[in-house]
């Protein structure tokens, strides 16, 4: 039993030793994660590892006396989660990755029975960003793996019990409050009734028309002073965002010359080093077919050893197999060298792992850097796919994200092609986030006065019947005013501007779109802005995400069907070339003619 814990404690403390980088005496969560990712194929979440941290360790890290039960529990919630995982999808019938609120709240009562906690799970329902929407397993992972405190539902209770007092003695001082307000308001009532009936004498006197005329001149000046503000702040607005965009179109333009300049020195060199891949992939082949002469020498040696009857014939094959192993050897390694340069040349991820694997295995000192340059060629390669990847999904962050990583790990220069598509494509993205942004900044005052019409100008009805082609809604629907009005109506999940808000422009039919295009193309912007400013917002955001849409189907057309992630190459020595034939002298010609 002692010998158990001594090898535990040993194999915990080498363990520790080698993932404590800072040799600070405790593990990060991230440490702690990777570890266990070591241990369990795929591991857990962030999340969880800080859950199981705050049940097992004193502080947030993870000191060693510490790290066997916070592996234990980290274990506990990796094999629970199979199961939850397999549960979560028995109630994810549609397979959208997401279930429903009371699914959720069911899943969390059957995991904790009758300590499960309704008032933490109404806090976490309305701490959600968009409540009612559908709970992924990501959200409630680590509460499902928690383990419920019994004393929680008592206190909970207890709690309960303590507001319902508190409430009950509010409404007490709310009714002896209301009874003095209602005798206050009663004095009020009498004493403004005689106010009243002493002003009325003094009105008699001044004619009706005069009341009138006064009351039509004040509401004809308000409307004239709101008129005039609105057009004022309405151009103000129209010319600051015009100023905004000419600016980053300029900005745009100066760096996609830039991008397009370094693009061609970026494909200038790259066709020089495929040049130079095909000279070390020669020197390679020939390195190899060299170690495979020196391996049929060494093997010719072996067998003279073999056939030696005296000292001298013996030592003069162990002579020769000596020499036969230190060629052999000289080629290997010259073969693994080039075929690191060949492989660094041609920039190709499937040729680069296996020859930085077949390197550092041969432990080969690095005298050209030619190691160090192939480690930081990956680390490009992935700062491209990572780039790509943004690019294909066109989420806002993700490509800011993605962009901001290649500029700080300084492969702008080598990754300039695929920068200069990035920053176009960040700029349209960008315009859609400002569009976004006026649709959820537009007064209810606008949006109301679009369905005041009752015969709406021509150019208000295209564009609103062209907003709701793209959410679904039929023409011969829209074309009724009547139904569009009801639609413009509309609150909550409904409402308009949260329908524009959460529009997603993969989910667009082609053909609506195509139809609501034919309508708003009738028109400018200033011919809509000048009947309507709320319209003028409704049909910039439609053509943007009619523009929006055709690139991504296009993209989709070109790219084809979106594909898994490929898995990674496996991590192999490449297969060594092929020999060329012998000559009839009975040694392998090189290429160059020589020995």
């Amino acid at each position: 039993m002692m010998g158990e814990l001594d090898d535990r404690r040993k194999v915990l403390d080498e363990a520790f030793k080698i993932y404590d980088t800072d040799m600070n005496g405790e593990l990060s969560p991230i440490q702690l994660q990777t570890m266990h990712e070591e241990m369990r194929i795929g591991g857990i979440s962030l999340p969880q590892v800080h859950a199981s941290i705050r049940y097992t360790c004193a502080t947030d890290m993870c000191e060693l006396s510490e790290l066997y039960d916070a592996l234990q529990e980290m274990d506990r919630r990796y094999f629970l989660l199979q199961n939850l995982r397999w549960e979560f999808s028995m109630l994810d019938r549609h397979q959208t990755d997401t279930i429903s609120e009371e699914k959720a709240r069911w899943l969390v009562q059957a995991v904790h029975g009758k300590h499960f906690n309704r008032k933490k799970w109404d806090n976490f329902t309305r701490s959600r960003p968009v409540p009612g929407s559908g709970v992924s397993f990501a959200e409630i992972e680590v509460e499902l793996c928690n383990i419920p405190d019994k004393l929680d539902p008592a206190l909970e209770k207890q709690k309960e019990e303590q507001e319902l007092q508190a409430l009950a003695q509010r409404k007490k001082e709310i009714d002896k409050a209301a009874e003095e307000e209602r005798e206050r308001l009663r004095r009020k009532r009498d004493e403004d009734r005689l106010r009243k009936e002493q002003e009325e004498e003094k009105r008699k006197n001044q004619t009706e028309a005069d009341k009138v005329k006064k009351a039509k001149d004040a509401e004809e000046e308000k409307r004239r002073k709101i008129a005039q503000e609105e057009e004022r702040h309405n151009k103000e607005e129209r010319e600051r965002r015009r100023l905004e965009e000419e600016e980053e179109r300029r900005r745009i333009q100066l760096e996609q010359e830039e991008a397009a300049r370094k693009a061609q020195e970026v494909e200038e060199r790259r066709r020089h080093e495929a040049e130079e891949a095909k000279d070390a992939e020669k020197t390679a082949e020939d390195a190899a077919r060299l170690e495979q002469e020196a391996e049929e020498e060494l093997k010719r040696a072996r067998e003279k050893l073999q056939r030696a009857d005296d000292d001298k014939a013996r030592k003069e094959a162990e002579e020769l197999e000596r020499q036969a192993k230190a060629r052999q050897l000289e080629q290997r390694h010259k073969k693994i060298r080039f075929t690191l340069k060949a492989a660094i040349k041609s920039q190709d991820r499937g040729k680069l792992e296996p020859a930085v694997k077949d390197f550092e295995d041969a432990k080969l000192s690095d005298d050209d850097n030619d190691l160090e340059k192939a480690r930081q060629l990956l680390k490009q390669l992935s700062a491209r796919d990572g780039l790509t990847n943004a690019m294909s999904k066109r989420q806002l962050a993700e490509l800011e994200k993605a962009m901001t990583f290649v500029k700080k790990s300084g492969f702008e220069v080598e990754l300039a092609p695929e920068m200069a598509e990035a920053s176009k494509l960040l700029l349209q993205l960008r315009r859609l986030e400002r569009i976004r942004a006026e649709i959820l900044e537009l007064k209810q005052s606008t949006v109301a006065e679009i369905r005041s019409y009752q015969n709406p100008p021509q150019p208000v009805h295209h564009v609103m019947m062209g907003t709701f082609l793209l959410h679904g809604h039929s023409e011969k629907e829209t074309k009724v005013w009547k139904t569009v009005q009801a639609l413009v109506g509309k609150t909550g999940k409904e409402g308009l501007k949260r329908r524009c808000i959460e529009y997603n422009p993969d989910n667009m039919v082609m053909a609506d779109a195509t139809r609501a295009k034919q309508l708003l193309l009738q028109y400018d912007l200033d011919d809509v802005r000048d009947v309507s400013a709320g319209a003028a917002t409704f049909y910039v955001w439609a053509t943007s995400m009619i523009e929006e849409g055709e690139q991504r189907a296009e993209a989709k057309q070109h790219n084809g069907p979106e594909q898994k992630k490929a898995p990674e190459l496996p991590k192999q020595p490449p297969k060594s070339p092929k020999v060329p034939p012998k000559s009839p002298g009975g040694k392998a010609r090189s290429a160059k003619g020589g020995k």
